[in-house]
């Protein structure tokens, strides 16, 4: 029977993070953040480089994984039918002087650079990624979007560099997360598995994705590679098993990044979509790390086992991410199965890691045939965020078009601010982007109806003393609207919220029931309240079938003030564009081809963002979307590049 240990060891910013730890035997294991005495002897001989390498299998383009994919400008043309005005020029990724908690917002103007200070920051997920198909052409990872961190990263957290004063990692490896990389301290969640892992210790670790996660579990099975000194490509020394080829692609990706020293370890694929006997040579010529999804892994072991089967019998680690989803897909037969061709796990000593966001009963029971029975539990994740979802009033609120949402946000404000009053109302907005969180933020701070509270805007976007200034101000404040993105607002706690709006999809259930976690903490009440358009209505009656939604009529009253605020503003191209970049990303879900998503994005800037004509993107920025040639596009010449910001911290990032 498991024990629990709630110790809150962890700060992130101004807040304690407890980590809830325990092992699969009754024994309490401590969380400690300090470094193990374990040790190992250097391993100095390792064949290294000072710049990636690009091998003819995987291709890794650092400097393509940390850019934003994304910048545009104002245009010209396309009127309206109403008096134009000029198009602001500023970027998704500029710094808009959003004012501070309790300053009335106006105009915006100012520019500046992104902010890098987060692991990684990048536009949601494109499930359109290219693949090659039926083909011997092997794929390129450089197209591999690594999803970004949710979380902040906190200052007192253990930095990776202190891994190789204590001999725990290659120093080689260690230089490139620090020196190539740019990473610095650990996320929270890589401060409390990395020291247990590198003991080699099988673990059972509660994590949510957006974390860094997946360099948690890489950087301990990677040191177990280099430590052996195996002759590179002979034998497969890492399985990692993911639920989708989208999570394969990026963690073999990440995988690169870390080798990018060591270029003579290979990384190969094995998922769905591609030749399956190209992709088994690719294989067996060289794999040390092998990254695939469960029904492509079983393809090439079959019922026999085969060639790919014998370069596992020496696996070191065998690695299932996001277990819960494994199972939730139907993957447990392929699992067992799997595992069936792998070397006997107590003759062997094969290390094993389970990461998983939901802890059920059935991922449990894989625990039992992927680690040994010892196995230690790690839970990362708040006590009594879990399950906020299962005793939250939920309201789903559905309006007829994109160009409805800021009324209909704006009227389910009212209508709580009536029924509870402005005194204890304090209300997070989650929005999809920068540019639509500052929209937001700019309408409601505009807006002069009675009892509504002072409003803050924060995101990545931000400079840090805007955002420490911006979260002290909220955490401490009795009342009051905070608008934000998931990648600020993940990782943070604000004590009193009453109120949660989401405002648009979410990139999935679990970041769903995270961003609702922020209310009712503590035994507290809140309310959450889910805004959608029509199109997306497929989000709760598939993904959040298991939720019980109170349904409320749109309130819409709002709108004539809404646009009136709208088309004052200066930021339609950067909403906009961000708008676009993100929908883009929901493409195959909403039913869309390219055309019916640009035509949304242009009824979205007319109708909904007031702006007086369809706003200009860039050419560049129209080929990274991928929607050079679709009609109803403005496109505009390339504006100067704009200069780089400051090396991020942490690392991994991203859906992992």
């Amino acid at each position: 029977m498991s024990m629990f240990l709630t110790t809150p060891i962890l700060r992130t910013g101004q807040f304690l993070l407890p980590l809830r730890i325990a092992l699969s035997t009754t024994t309490v294991l401590r969380a400690s953040l300090s470094t193990t005495t374990a040790t190992f002897h250097n391993n100095n001989d390792l064949t290294t480089r000072n710049s990636p390498t690009a091998d003819d299998d995987l291709m890794f383009d650092q400097q393509n994984s940390r850019r934003h994919p994304y910048r545009g400008g104002g245009g010209k043309n396309f009127r309206r039918g109403r008096p134009g005005k000029p198009q602001g020029q500023q970027q998704d990724g500029q710094d808009e002087g959003t004012p501070a908690f309790g300053q009335r917002g106006g105009r915006r103007g100012g520019g500046g650079r992104p902010v890098h200070n987060q692991q990684q920051q990048l536009q949601p997920e494109d499930s359109d990624t290219p693949m090659t198909s039926g083909t011997s052409t092997p794929l390129n990872l450089a197209a591999v979007e690594n999803p970004a961190l949710t979380i902040e990263i906190p200052m007192d957290t253990p930095m990776f560099s202190e891994l190789a004063k204590d001999n725990l990692v290659h120093p080689t490896i260690i230089q490139t997360i620090t020196d190539d990389l740019k990473f610095g301290h650990m996320t929270p969640v890589q401060a409390a598995t990395i020291h247990e892992l590198l003991k080699h210790t099988d673990v059972l670790a509660q994590a949510k994705t957006g974390t860094g996660k997946t360099l948690a579990f890489l950087l301990p099975a990677i040191q177990t590679m280099l430590k052996r000194k195996l002759t590179p490509g002979r034998q497969i020394s890492l399985l990692v098993i993911s639920p989708t080829r989208e999570l394969a692609m990026q963690i073999a990706k990440e995988a690169e990044s870390l080798l990018q020293r060591v270029p003579q370890y290979k990384v190969c694929l094995a998922i769905g979509g591609t030749n399956k006997d190209s992709e088994e040579r690719r294989i067996l010529r060289s794999c040390d790390i092998l990254v695939g999804t469960p029904g492509r892994l079983y393809d090439h072991l079959g019922t026999n086992g085969g060639d790919v089967a014998q370069m596992l019998q020496s696996l070191d680690t065998l690695v299932l991410d996001e277990a819960d989803r494994l199972l939730d897909m139907g993957f447990l037969d392929s699992l067992k199965k799997i595992i069936r061709c792998l070397p006997d796990k107590e003759s062997s000593n094969r290390q094993g890691m389970l990461f998983s966001a939901t802890i059920a009963d059935h991922v449990e029971k894989v625990a039992h045939l992927a680690l040994s029975k010892n196995y230690k539990f790690i839970s990362t994740i708040p006590k009594g965020e879990i399950n906020t979802h299962e005793r939250v009033p939920q309201h789903l609120i559905v309006v007829p078009t994109f160009a409805d949402m800021a009324a209909g946000l704006v009227g389910a404000i009212r209508a709580e601010l009536a029924a509870n009053g402005p005194e204890k109302f304090k209300a997070i907005i989650f929005a999809p982007t920068a540019g639509i969180v500052d929209f937001y933020h700019d309408i409601l701070s505009q807006l002069r109806y009675p009892g509504l509270p002072p409003v803050c805007a924060l995101h990545a976007r931000l400079t840090q003393s805007k955002r420490t200034k911006t979260t002290d101000q909220f955490r401490n404040a009795q009342n009051g609207i905070l608008v934000a993105t998931d990648v600020i607002a993940r990782g943070m706690d604000f004590p009193g919220i009453t109120n949660v709006f989401q405002a648009g999809i979410p990139s999935d259930k679990e970041s769903y029931i995270h961003r609702l976690g922020r209310t009712a903490r503590a035994g507290a009440e809140g309310r959450g309240h889910f805004i959608i358009t029509q199109t997306e209505a497929y989000f709760p009656k598939y993904t959040l079938k298991e939720i019980t939604f109170h349904d409320v009529p749109a309130d819409l009253s709002a709108h004539d003030d809404v646009i009136r605020i709208a088309e004052q503003l200066d930021t339609h191209a950067k909403t906009y564009q961000g708008w676009l970049g993100f929908y883009k990303s929901y493409m195959k879900p909403l039913g869309w081809d390219a055309a019916t998503l640009v035509r949304e994005a242009n009824r979205y800037a007319l109708d909904g963002l007031g702006a007086p004509e369809v706003p200009t993107l860039q050419k560049s920025t129209v080929g990274k979307m991928g929607l050079k040639g679709v009609q109803g596009l403005r496109v505009g010449p390339d504006a100067p590049k704009a200069g780089r910001g400051p090396p991020r911290q942490g690392g991994g990032g991203g859906r992992r």
